[in-house]
């Protein structure tokens, strides 16, 4: 077979382009001469062949080497005078209906284009987006805690009243307000940090709600723990009633109540009545003495005036209490003022 080259006049070829597949090669013609009969002899044209040189051990050109390739190579004789133009035939063409593109190859790119174009939209788009969502979720935070701190402002009013309403006798009251504080609290680690702004009000406003709802619950639970404590039982004065055992044993009985109360509340949360109850305590040994003594000798007067005194001293205490309780009240009122305010400049 012989191979000849139709070139294109004006045609620049790019090899790059052409491995691809996006352009064609340049078309080639193929001619085969015909077979000759037996007999003819050769034209001047000559095939491409690999001539064969007989080799071997009684062979007069045959020289083994003992090296297969090497022996292959010098007994073997290449006469291609044809090859001189020849080159792959594009058999695309026929095909291509004369374009000069592939429409799977050109779909393919386009789709490759389309997707790397998406992703680096997706990429791109998603800080704004995740900062949205984000804000939409503290902002959701904030309207909730708002509604909590609403219906926790009446019941801080209260905490101080002499006697104390039945909504404000259960600390649970005040869970909510410190579990919505909470959320938002971890709502506002979703924000981008580019948005200090937000972040730091969205804190501090969840922040403040907590430090509240902690105060309300251990202020309550203070005066719910300590008020039956207050309460002298009904103590006999008259020694005629009773005797010196009986009252012994009944002024005991309170008093080792009283004390294990008085042991288990904290002193930072109402440091008036702790301060007013360490002074009750230190005074309750020479108390029930004073009263025993009376109880023994019969005399009734002096039992009343020793449970009087121990009266006077209990009321004290809870005037101190009630005090301490006013104070958290002015305290967390102005905390709930400061917590409305960051939450309004979230909400807009």
């Amino acid at each position: 077979m012989t191979a000849t080259t139709r070139s294109r006049r004006g045609f620049i070829r790019i090899p790059s382009m052409e491995s691809l597949g996006f352009i064609d090669a340049p078309s080639r013609a193929w001619t085969t001469p015909p077979s000759h009969a037996p007999g003819t002899t050769e034209s001047s044209s000559q095939v491409s062949a690999l001539v064969p040189v007989p080799l071997g051990r009684h062979s007069r050109n045959g020289h083994p080497t003992g090296e297969l390739v090497t022996d292959m190579w010098k007994t073997t004789e290449l006469n291609a005078p044809s090859l001189e133009d020849w080159a792959p035939q594009a058999f695309g063409s026929k095909h291509m209906g004369g374009r000069r593109f592939r429409w799977p190859m050109l779909s393919l790119l386009l789709t490759m284009t389309l997707v790397v174009a998406g992703v680096g939209y997706w990429l791109y788009r998603q800080p704004a987006d995740e900062a949205a969502a984000a804000l939409g979720v503290v902002r959701s935070e904030a309207e909730a805690l708002t509604g909590a701190l609403d219906q926790v402002a009446p019941l801080v009013d209260d905490i101080d009243l002499d006697r104390l309403p039945e909504a404000n006798r259960d600390a649970s009251a005040y869970l909510q307000l410190g579990d919505r504080a909470r959320s938002m609290f971890a709502a506002s680690a979703g924000l981008p940090s580019a948005d200090s702004s937000g972040r730091s009000v969205a804190a501090e406003a969840a922040g403040i709600a907590i430090d509240a709802s902690k105060r309300l619950m251990d202020i309550t639970t203070y005066r719910t723990a300590l008020e039956p404590a207050l309460i002298l039982p009904l103590l006999e004065t008259d020694p005629d009633l009773t005797d010196l055992t009986t009252a012994t044993d009944a002024f005991t009985q309170w008093r080792t109540g009283f004390e294990s109360v008085r042991e288990a509340l904290p002193a930072e949360v109402a440091p008036e009545a702790s301060a007013a109850l360490d002074r009750l305590s230190a005074n309750l040994e020479q108390t029930q003495a004073a009263y025993l003594d009376a109880m023994g000798t019969g005399n009734r007067t002096a039992a009343v005036e020793a449970l009087g005194t121990l009266r006077a001293e209990l009321q004290e205490v809870r005037h101190a209490m009630i005090t301490d309780l006013g104070t958290v009240s002015e305290a967390v009122s102005s905390l709930i003022d400061q917590a409305r305010d960051d939450l309004s400049r979230l909400l807009g």
